[in-house]
């Protein structure tokens, strides 16, 4: 049994390695098999096809993706500590899986139904979280200690935000010419710019 778990999982990082670096479209399975260093029946005889492999990469990412929300949207926290968390938690996702934002992008158009499987997930989810703050959010606005906002449209705002930044990475790379270390502190200014914009329109005055 070990030996087989070994075997799936090699498999597995392989496949995912390749995923990232090309693309779904582009990521053969006998690309992944050579890689893995196993043979392309090998592969077969664990996942019959290169989209159930796919997805159960895919499960992985939208499963800590899920984690991460909630944890940062802990009904414990303060509003600018929600703020923060988000963002941090969110960047920080996003900075492990960096090329994961162009792959997501490639699905949605060429690929739609890979993602549909997550989409009562997703909006139960984001409608279990922002429902525990919806009524925060609202007494906290008229009592005049934040300016008013949907919590779902600060959740989106924090979102877009951060998925722009690290779908603009070939940008800063290619044409701007950044080097790794100046990538490294733009990203890290990014994220800190990232958290002020938030606090200005959530805490600023109108």
């Amino acid at each position: 049994m070990t030996g087989h778990t070994n075997t799936e999982q090699t498999i597995l990082e392989a496949a995912e390695a390749l995923f990232m670096e090309k693309g779904y479209k582009l990521a053969t399975t006998t690309a992944i098999a050579a890689k893995a260093g196993v043979t392309h029946a090998m592969l077969h005889y664990y996942f019959r096809t290169k989209e159930q492999i796919f997805l159960k990469i895919l499960d992985k990412n939208m499963n800590e993706m899920f984690s991460m929300l909630q944890t940062a949207m802990s009904p414990d926290l303060s509003f600018r500590e929600i703020l923060t968390e988000v963002v941090n938690l969110h960047y920080e996702f996003l900075s492990r899986h960096r090329k994961l934002p162009a792959l997501f992008l490639e699905i949605a158009e060429n690929n739609p139904d890979m993602l549909l499987r997550y989409k009562s997930r997703l909006q139960e989810t984001l409608d279990t979280e922002v429902a525990r703050h919806r009524a925060r959010f609202g007494n906290a606005a008229a009592a005049g200690d934040m300016n008013s906002m949907d919590p779902f449209q600060m959740v989106f705002m924090i979102v877009s935000m951060n998925l722009s930044t690290y779908i603009s990475l070939p940008v800063l790379k290619n044409l701007f010419g950044m080097d790794d270390a100046r990538l490294e502190a733009f990203l890290d200014e990014r994220r800190r710019e990232i958290i002020r914009t938030l606090d200005a329109r959530l805490f600023g005055k109108e």
